[in-house]
């Protein structure tokens, strides 16, 4: 990651950095891009927005 810039992913409920070259930390954050209501499923286990 570049210093001083963050890129956290687009979804809207997951707390982590978009891996380089994408907007979205994983393949399932993309996939539910369109509806923002779904809690964040990535298998990050740092994320803040992680279903429960």
């Amino acid at each position: 990651m570049a210093r001083g810039r963050s890129n956290k992913c687009k979804h809207l409920w997951c707390s982590c950095l978009a891996t380089e070259g994408s907007n979205y930390y994983s393949p399932q954050c993309e996939a539910v891009k369109d509806a923002p209501d779904i809690d964040c499923r990535c298998t990050h286990a740092g994320c803040k927005g992680r279903a429960h």
